[in-house]
């Protein structure tokens, strides 16, 4: 989408919205901005996306040979916004010297796929393609040197980046950990390369070896065979759930009373009010008025009340500092480690005394968050500026406001939780668990799904082995708020944030791709800077670390199966056109588990397989092979491939759902089945539904 508009004969300005003018609410996007100019042009290219007042204006220096044109990316913060305005300023000082207006729209059910240029093989970058299952479309766009550099960030529109084999080993340092960052976060990855062949640049454990696919964080690596060099892209891109998911609206919302309250802002209690006024009221009345007469001098009246109303007045401040404990600058982090390094977010709460413009600067790779959003208790960043030292937030304070900013980038002191999983025989899932910070690291807990045990505190290096067993029966979606008990309760450490946890475990999947590790700490802070002088701030940490769940011979296969919502109704990303109300969810076997004996199991029974090429429905009604009973609560999905005979033996597993349907040999393609259910679907808690061997 073009939209020039020149305010003056010389300067003029393109913008570029988006990718193809699409992009993922509330994940941030690159705007491409193309400025032209016939003199030598020194400015500030401003770019805010949101109606109503309500983005916030991202500025970078640029300068414009005369004579030339020249093309600048900028990677500003969305909120849930359908179809969001786009406004480009070009400035010197206060003057604007050119502008642009753009617009863009949520991709809804369409997967952006950014393909770069090596595995085009030459040709032109194809238009639109059927995605592997009937739930959406993928969309294809060029990637150039500019949208890759703005990485984590520039690609968060994208569900999936494909590139030629050796591309990836030739980026820049700092370009290729972006990408892998994304990656790590959600993002898929397609190599064009085959089977088993090592991929330049990919750490070893993100290879997608024998398998053709292999788990990398949130996200996923792929080998597509030569078939993207090919031309063959129909059928190749699989709906994606998440995006690179460090970018939360919500959470920043969640995050403001939690911080207001580590700051010290609380109001004091009506019982000590009470008390206060009723203490000065005595003391001005009845005992000033007995102290007086009894040394027979009532004159003394009119110098002892100003006296005791100054005492007072000085007492009730003092105890409002108290209250607000004089702290200016407090945060909430969360770092996740994985084999793409470490990605801090930090969530910072700002604290003004008398009124101010806050400046809060970030290093260098990082990027703001988008703010609270309105409805908030605390308000955010009222523009951010990219310069070369990293991005500055600024933030306009009255006397007193309180306010909340959050960027995310490179941790500072790399290193997290190392964790390794494997299945046994038994129903478990065991492993160990290291502290790679420097940090003693709190109420470690591990979680796979609706399960977890805690491990309790780990030192600086110290490691632990630990056993988590599958529980069957009841509702718990949330197992770590039992691990960790009452959030005021320092019995077993220091407390815990629930709103710090829930902003860390927002992302789609994050409890349902492996095992996740979690720990809390109070001895890290961000490197930022207040007003241009270096802080620490005080607040918690929680440190999360993750890792798939291996199949070990012997082990059982169910464990370690991996599944996530890759379409949900109640997702604004995906509910932009409200054409269906079913939710799709994805499930990856493990390596060396086949597809012979699966059963679905869950209370949404009989819903829709993926078979052959369409959706095939659990339970036909038909008279045939749809629909009959093979055990208790156990039909069998309906389709050329669905065979009527079964063992009767087949059952879902104790307190796993109220049915199950067997799964045919037609609906596991690639190790992959996917299953579409009417409304909304939890993968957690004793109402999941899984997948897994008949039993």
């Amino acid at each position: 989408m073009l939209l020039p508009t020149a305010a003056r004969a010389d300067t003029t300005v393109q913008v570029e919205p988006g990718y193809a003018g699409s992009y993922a609410p509330g994940q941030p996007v690159p705007v491409a901005v193309t400025v032209s100019a016939d003199r030598l042009l020194r400015g500030s290219l401003e770019v805010t996306i949101g109606s109503g007042g309500s983005g916030v204006p991202v500025a970078m220096p640029v300068e414009v040979p005369g004579g030339s044109q020249k093309r600048f990316v900028v990677v500003a913060g969305t909120a849930f916004e359908q179809a969001p305005p786009v406004a480009v300023r070009l400035r010197q000082g206060d003057r604007v010297v050119a502008s642009a207006d753009g617009q863009l729209k949520a991709n809804g059910d369409q997967e952006l796929v950014g393909v770069l240029p090596g595995v085009l093989r030459g040709r032109p970058v194809p238009g639109t393609a059927a995605l592997a299952v009937d739930a959406g479309t993928a969309r294809f766009v060029a990637i150039g040197p500019a949208e890759l550099a703005g990485a984590p960030g520039s690609l968060g529109p994208l569900s999936t980046l494909a590139m030629d084999p050796q591309e990836l080993g030739e980026l820049p340092a700092d370009v290729r950990g972006g990408v892998l960052t994304w990656v790590q976060g959600g993002g898929r990855l397609l190599v064009d390369v085959e089977r088993g062949r090592p991929v330049p640049g990919l750490p070893e454990e993100w290879q997608p070896g024998p398998a053709g696919r292999a788990a990398a964080g949130l996200g996923e690596v792929v080998a597509t065979e030569g078939a993207m060099g090919a031309g063959r892209w129909a059928n190749l891109v699989e709906p994606n759930g998440s995006t690179f998911s460090a970018s939360s609206v919500s959470a920043s919302g969640q995050m403001a009373s939690s911080l207001a309250s580590e700051a010290g802002l609380r109001s004091p209690k009506v019982a000590w009010l009470a008390a206060f006024l009723v203490t000065y009221v005595v003391v001005v009345g009845p005992l000033l008025f007995l102290a007086v007469r009894r040394r027979g001098r009532p004159e003394l009246a009119w110098v002892a009340v100003p006296l005791v109303a100054v005492l007072f007045s000085t007492g009730s401040y003092v105890a409002g500092r108290h209250l607000r404990h004089a702290t200016r600058l407090v945060h909430g982090t969360v770092l996740v480690d994985g084999s793409a390094g470490t990605t801090a977010t930090s969530y910072l709460g700002v604290f003004s005394s008398g009124g101010q413009t806050a400046r809060i600067g970030f290093p260098t790779g990082w990027s703001p968050l988008a703010g609270p959003g309105q409805g908030s208790p605390s308000p955010g960043a009222t523009s951010v500026a990219i310069g070369a030292d990293g991005p500055e937030v600024r933030i306009a304070l009255d006397a007193g406001q309180f306010a909340t900013v959050g960027a995310t980038g490179p941790a500072p002191q790399p290193g997290g939780l190392a964790v390794s999983a494997s299945t046994d025989g038994a129903g478990r899932v065991t492993g160990t668990v290291r502290n790679r910070t420097g940090m003693k690291l709190e109420r470690v807990a591990m979680l796979l799904g609706s399960d977890g045990v805690l491990v309790g505190t780990l030192a600086p290096g110290q490691q632990r082995d630990w056993t988590l067993t599958r529980g069957v029966n009841g509702f718990n979606p949330e197992p770590e708020f039992n691990l960790w008990g009452n959030p005021s309760d320092t019995s077993g450490g220091d407390s815990w944030d629930p709103s710090l946890w829930q902003a860390a475990a927002g992302a789609q999947g994050f409890r349902t791709s492996g095992v996740v590790a979690a720990g809390w700490t109070r001895q890290f802070s961000p490197t930022i800077t207040a007003d241009g002088r270096a802080v620490r701030p005080e607040g918690r940490t929680v440190v999360i670390g993750r890792a798939p769940v291996r199949l070990a011979p012997g082990g059982d296969p169910d464990l370690a199966i991996r599944q996530d919502v890759v379409r949900d109704p109640f997702n604004a990303r995906f509910g932009a056109k409200g054409s269906t109300m079913s939710s799709v969810v994805r499930f990856v076997l493990p390596d060396g588990m086949g597809p012979a004996d699966l059963v679905l199991r869950g209370p949404f029974l009989p819903g829709d397989l993926w078979v052959d090429g369409a959706w095939q429905s659990g339970s036909c009604g038909d008279g045939g092979c749809g629909g009959q009973q093979i055990g208790p609560g156990v039909v069998v999905a309906c389709g050329p491939n669905a065979p009527c005979a079964v063992p009767p033996t087949t059952v879902p597993r104790p307190g796993a759902g109220a049915s199950a349907v067997v799964v045919p040999a037609g609906a596991v393609h690639n190790g992959v089945v996917y299953a579409r259910f009417p409304g909304p679907v939890s993968l957690q808690g004793g109402a999941q539904v899984s997948l897994g061997r008949a039993t």
